[in-house]
């Protein structure tokens, strides 16, 4: 099942191409938030 998203999430990420700016930003971002859950 964790597969399965990491796929669904790739394929979202072709679905319109990103600047790399925003590309950034989301990574951080996520970076972030698994950062955030793992000190919980």
């Amino acid at each position: 099942q964790c597969r399965m998203s990491g796929i669904l999430a790739e394929a979202r990420k072709h679905e319109h191409y990103e600047k790399p700016s925003v590309r950034r930003k989301k990574k951080s971002e996520a970076a972030r938030k698994r950062r955030d859950r793992r000190y919980r």
